[in-house]
């Protein structure tokens, strides 16, 4: 293969990528207590799924967009819209930070070609077929061409040690201390110079399922014996489904003004699974109804660029610098990209022998993103925290045309949100489990991932890979496999 089409081929890879792109919009969610205001309708972004799962308008009344139940009289507006936005955002953010620094298969070459001055030949070295996750400072070989293709699955099951598939949350009501303040008549007081209907609660038991397919694909080619350039672009399918549990809890008696119950979600019931469990007016409404909101998007994820230098070239020793560039060819409001620029410059060291140990340190500067901004109602983005990555492992030839793989993976991500399991007291004193965040703080993670490739003929080699995580900071996914192919040219 000519060394123009090699370069041929690449471009034309990273324009398609780039031109693939579409990006989407916020999420319209109410957060005005004017009857008046616009209902907002429902987006088809995967990142207003969470912030949406009530409906449209989210945890408001039915002129707003939203499951409680308004009157013409009495508007049910964002009364407890920001406390079920404050619980769910962290998680939001946390999703689609994470999300757009999944693993990828290695662009490193599974084989190492070096020139012979003294057979004035190109020959293959004789060293393992190289790391599957990771780096090592080896390059592929003057005008050489490297692809592979990997498929991987990921299906998170945890966030910061709370179990996804059963997670409490508690929505408060907004302040109303006015009404009491300035309607001297308005009988239903508590002692705290708030209405009584203020207390009401929305306790909730939800889950979320979070699988992702990713298919990437990579290219290496050896500008030099020392310089290679390479990409990765990964291809997503993302499903995601949010359901949640909602029962009002209520706290007015008959002879409050107003009386029992305020609160009640709407009938008839828009929602597909909702049951009664306390309905002292049927006209009125309810108190118990389930939500649920599955989707999926397939779509392209961000390209990274890749280049390195072998500064030190030795008969077993190798170390090399390089930089990774990530384009934001994916759609952040869909969970395929990070909706920003990426810059991670690294170093890379290994030694050649039957066990090659290889290790790599770098540390990723990260731009503005919506993922870490907000999502309702704006486009107002924040800064997406910085990563600093960290690897170490070997590989092993276990025969000629086997070689064995282990590799300790881990990043850290700088000034993040954390989810943190708490409690909340009712008016009428029961504990109740709930979500809450922690802000501006660093999440390590670790990893180790377990593999091999096998040559079965010239230059093919195919890759098997298991991922398992080691602690539960940040999202936690069970062992995720890993099946690729690739090939030298």
């Amino acid at each position: 293969m000519s060394t123009v089409r090699q370069y041929g081929i690449i471009l034309a890879f990273i324009f398609g990528a780039i031109c693939a792109v579409a990006q989407g919009g916020p999420c319209p969610t109410a957060t005005s207590t004017s009857a008046n205001a616009p209902t907002p309708t429902l987006s088809g972004d995967l990142v207003c799924l969470i912030p949406q799962v009530y409906g449209p308008g989210g945890l408001v009344g039915t002129d707003h967009g939203g499951p409680l139940h308004s009157t013409a009289q009495f508007s049910h507006a964002a009364h407890f819209q920001n406390s079920s936005l404050a619980s769910f955002a962290p998680l939001n953010t946390e999703i689609g930070t994470e999300l757009s620094q999944l693993p990828v298969g290695s662009p490193a070459a599974g084989f190492v070609f070096s020139f012979s001055p003294s057979l004035g030949v190109v020959s293959r070295q004789d060293v393992g077929f190289g790391p599957i996750l990771t780096e090592r400072a080896e390059t592929v070989g003057r005008h050489k061409l490297y692809v592979g293709f990997s498929y991987q699955f990921f299906e998170f099951d945890r966030a910061d040690g709370i179990n996804l598939k059963r997670f409490a949350a508690v929505f408060q009501h907004e302040d109303e201390s006015a009404v009491c303040k300035t309607l001297p008549f308005f009988s239903g007081c508590s002692t705290n110079g708030a209405p009584i209907f203020q207390n009401d609660i929305i306790v909730t038991q939800n889950r979320l399922d979070l699988k992702i397919h990713q298919y990437t694909a990579v290219a290496t080619f050896g500008v030099t014996n020392r310089l290679d350039l390479s990409l990765a672009l990964p291809i997503l399918n993302v499903r995601m489904s949010m359901s949640s549990d909602a029962v009002i809890e209520s706290f007015e008696t008959p002879t409050d003004i107003p009386p029992c119950c305020l609160h009640q979600f709407d009938s008839p019931n828009p929602q597909p699974q909702r049951e009664t469990l306390f309905a002292p007016d049927p006209a009125f409404g309810f108190n118990h109804a389930a939500f649920n909101s599955p989707h999926s998007v397939s779509g392209v994820g961000d390209l990274t660029l890749r280049g390195k230098y072998q500064i030190v070239r030795g008969e077993k020793f190798g170390l090399a610098p390089g930089l990774d560039v990530r384009f934001p060819t994916g759609d952040a409001y869909n969970f395929l990209g990070a909706g920003t620029w990426g810059i991670r410059p690294f170093v890379t060291s290994s030694y050649a022998a039957r066990v090659s140990p290889h290790g790599t340190i770098g540390f990723q500067f990260n731009g503005d993103s919506i993922l870490a901004g907000n999502i309702n109602l704006s486009n107002r983005s924040a800064k997406m925290p910085n990563v600093f990555t960290y690897t170490a492992g070997a590989d092993a030839i276990v025969v000629r045309r086997l070689s064995l793989t282990g590799d300790y993976i881990g990043q850290t991500f700088y000034s993040v949100s954390k989810l943190v399991a708490t409690s909340f007291t009712d008016f009428g004193g029961t504990v109740r489990p709930t979500l809450a965040s922690q802000s501006s703080v660093h999440l390590s993670q670790s990893s180790f991932a377990v593999g091999g490739k096998v040559n079965p003929v010239g230059s093919l080699l195919v890759t098997l890979n298991v991922l398992f995580r080691l602690n539960d900071a940040g999202l936690h996914a069970k062992p995720v496999p890993l099946v690729g192919l690739s090939y030298t040219f």
